[in-house]
């Protein structure tokens, strides 16, 4: 069945595949086009970047991420996505996707 004249988009997910979570599916279209622009843009960029030099290379990222909002997009669709997951905290006073997410990986200068 397809979602498309569906109000709600249910997604499974977790250990126990009778965990659902439910967007409702504008805000669920909202968080995929922001993450489709990202995606297409910073593919844009490394089509643009070949055969440039450093430099030119890092400013075209800057300009890139500057003019279409990448961590704001980026921002919004965490959001829309974590919406989902309860806030309430545990006894480790954490919530629940805090939980499920102490352990990313991320990139640092230091």
């Amino acid at each position: 069945r397809s979602i498309q004249n569906e109000p709600k988009a249910t997604i499974e997910h977790g250990r126990n595949m009778t965990d659902t979570v439910t967007y409702e599916r504008d805000q669920l279209l909202h968080a995929i086009r922001n993450l489709e622009c990202v995606v297409l843009s910073l593919d844009r960029l490394g089509s643009e970047s070949a055969g440039r030099s450093v430099d030119e290379q890092g400013a075209l990222a800057l300009r890139c991420l500057d003019e279409f909002k990448v961590f704001s997009k980026l921002s919004q669709a965490r959001a829309i996505l974590g919406d989902a997951f309860s806030r309430a905290l545990g006894d480790d006073d954490m919530d629940e996707l805090e939980r499920e997410l102490q352990s990313v990986e991320y990139w640092t200068s230091v």
